[in-house]
């Protein structure tokens, strides 16, 4: 039988295989700048085809094999990429540290180095300046250069690292109760599959490091969270940016446990070890180069490096201070508290970018996907590179990258602006889930759901169908199977309304009758809840009865919405907190588009979140006037949020055209 969700898989995952074997013909050395652009994009298409029509079914155990076997294959079809001339500042600098020298003392055309000039060295970037590398990333690159002194060992290195990444951030999403497909966001990645498995650059260390930071605060074992966050700024000095908020929300007596990992490998290097700063200086404090905010302010401060870097220093310690007070998970504050970082960075190369998109599986949002394909504007430098001109970056380039990834972030941010900046609610732990049914003549479909609901794994404590005036056997159905009913006018958000105000749990889910949904369901919505104290509510996912390409369009579409936006239908089964629903002052009794108004006001409450079980819904009404229909729904969508701005509901005339009554 055609599946149109395996087919469209397999033919994503073939993309990304492709953009990777076009690395390794010679098209890339006669053209790598036309190269590296056509595969980033066609990469990025796969990518996003990759997430969207991910195989439902599975179990987690499979899950798991098949990200990690397609985030290996992807990272070995990528190492056709060129190594980044920085890799051959880790050779040579790992070299001269394993002869007794430092990389501290003098900088790399020093004359003090001559006898250790090689071909590598040749290749170097900034041999006139110190090196800005910690003292850990030093020992490991003398580590690795003695075992193998070439580019290729810290490509198979740093790919192995890549999939302990990948192995931790499963671990984070397992613990949050989040979709583990949310971690083909971070491995299918272009930005890092060109920037680690391709040019070889060793943040992926300080990635690693982060997230087994992260990863221990969000379980509590908060000595080792220290430790890992020393070898993280043991490995990349921005990791220090964390430090404040874990001294204040994770135990600051185990502080002293980052002393360890700070210390020990700086031993080594204690008599050179001033020149590491004098690096860091000269690297970032003297320099001014695609930064989103500080390329601005050095723009209108008449290019005064050192005044533009203070006043982005003052404003990353404004976000740091409310993060400090408004965030109390470890996991959202490392989120918000990196993306500042680099959005704030005087410096900003396309893989620092990479810092954030682990936590992007976590918390997706769209702005960030945006800037992970605009990203691929920074190849347009290797353009330069060919003409035989030295290293550049156009500024139409940088306008690309950055300005539709900021106003769509800024479209974003409302959200938090419409908090008035204030704390994130922290919701109580749920115990009870009331599962809400509404009906209008639904006698053909109603026993199946009800079969399947009453499946559940917990049972719901209560299933109430909300029945609108049903003249054929739906209320008797119900009763006969001893599910409880509460009558209303009709109308959806009418009736789902008078469910929720009955209701006697602290969690709700909102099904429709024609819908049947897994076991799981019950189980996977009061996990998320109670491991995600800001989560008021989500979507559980829609899957149609059909497995044709016009339906699974549908279903891709309506994941990325909710995923990426926030934004969900009912279609799609929407659960919330009674309490958040409460707070909002009620369920909105809109005739029509209750659930678009639902989760409008959820994300002003708090975050909101899709869940990777299946509700299999009826295709009966998309088996005739598919394109009509889709026009229909955008135009009735339209209408609701551009008069919804003016305050005006027209709810019961878009339910009269819906439904195509007067």
């Amino acid at each position: 039988m055609f599946n149109a969700r395996l087919v469209s898989f397999f033919c994503s995952l073939a993309m990304v295989f492709f953009t990777g074997a076009l690395h390794w013909t010679p098209w890339t050395a006669n053209d790598k700048a036309l190269v590296m652009l056509v595969s980033y994009g066609i990469l990025f298409l796969g990518f996003i085809g990759s997430w969207l029509s991910f195989p439902d079914g599975l179990s987690t155990s499979r899950k798991i094999g098949l990200i990690l076997a397609i985030s290996l294959l992807a990272r070995l079809a990528m190492m056709g990429v060129p190594v980044s001339d920085d890799v051959y500042r880790y050779l040579w600098e790992g070299k001269i540290i394993a002869a007794g020298e430092s990389p501290y003392q003098f900088p790399a055309d020093h004359i003090h180095y001559h006898e250790y000039q090689d071909v590598y060295w040749e290749q170097m970037n900034h041999k006139d300046k110190l090196t800005a590398y910690p003292p850990l990333a030093e020992l490991v690159f003398a580590a690795v250069s003695s075992i193998a002194y070439t580019p290729w060992a810290f490509k198979i290195l740093f790919i192995v690292v890549d999939l302990c990444v990948i192995g931790v951030l499963m671990a984070l999403l397992a613990h949050y109760g989040m979709d583990l497909r949310n971690t083909l966001l971070y491995a299918l990645n272009p930005l890092a599959l060109f920037a680690i498995a391709g040019e070889a650059h060793f943040d992926v260390l300080l990635i690693l490091a982060v997230m087994l930071s992260v990863l221990c605060a969000a379980k509590g074992v908060f000595a080792w969270a220290w430790v890992w966050l020393g070898i993280a700024i043991q490995i990349k000095i921005i990791a220090i940016a964390l430090v404040p908020f874990y001294l204040w929300h994770c135990r600051w007596r185990y502080s002293w446990l980052l002393l360890i990992p700070l210390t020990v490998p700086s031993v080594y290097f204690l008599e050179t070890l001033p020149g590491l700063f004098q690096g860091l200086w000269a690297f970032g404090g003297t320099n001014a180069f695609n930064g989103p905010i500080h390329g601005p302010i050095n723009y209108l401060l008449s290019g005064d490096i050192a005044w533009a870097t203070r006043a982005v220093m003052i404003l990353f310690g404004v976000v740091t201070l409310w993060v400090i007070w408004a965030v109390k998970i470890p996991a959202r504050a490392a989120y918000i508290l990196i993306a500042a970082l680099v959005l704030c960075s005087p410096v900003v190369h396309y893989w620092y970018v990479l810092w954030i998109m682990p936590f992007v599986a976590l918390y997706p949002g769209l702005s960030w996907l945006v800037l992970s394909f605009t990203s691929g504007a920074y190849f347009t430098s290797v353009y330069s590179v060919e003409r035989g001109d030295d290293w550049f970056l156009p500024v139409w380039a940088m306008w690309v990258m950055w300005l539709p990834f900021l106003l769509v972030l800024i479209y974003e941010l409302r959200v938090v602006l419409m908090r008035r900046l204030q704390p994130v609610t922290t919701w109580k732990k749920p115990e009870t889930l009331t599962i809400i049914v509404p009906t209008l003549n639904e006698g053909e479909s109603i026993k199946p759901c009800l079969l399947a609901l009453r499946s559940l794994k917990p049972p719901a404590n209560e299933i109430i169908i909300c029945d609108g005036g049903s003249t054929d056997q739906t209320v008797a159905i119900a009763r006969e199977m001893d599910v409880r009913v509460v009558h209303s006018e009709t109308g959806r958000g009418t009736q789902i309304r008078a469910g929720v105000e009955a209701a006697r749990s602290d969690a709700a889910l909102v099904i429709h009758a024609d819908c049947v949904c897994d076991n799981t369901v019950s189980q996977k919505i009061l996990n998320v809840l109670e491991q995600n104290p800001d989560v008021v509510g989500g979507a559980i996912g829609q899957r149609f009865n059909d497995t044709g390409i016009r339906l699974l369009v549908i279903e891709m579409l309506n994941d990325a919405r909710a995923a990426w936006v926030g934004a969900s239908f009912g279609d799609q089964s929407q659960f919330f907190r009674i309490a958040a629903v409460d707070k909002m002052g009620g369920y909105p009794g809109y005739p029509l588009m209750e659930d678009v108004e639902l989760s409008l006001r959820m994300k002003r409450l708090g975050r909101v979140v899709l869940l990777d079980c299946r509700i299999l819904n009826s295709a009966r009404q998309w088996r005739h006037g598919f394109f009509k229909r889709i026009w229909l729904i955008l135009h009735l969508v339209a209408v609701f949020r551009i008069n919804r701005l003016f305050n005006r509901d027209v709810t019961h005339k878009l339910y009269a055209t819906y439904y195509n009554r007067r």
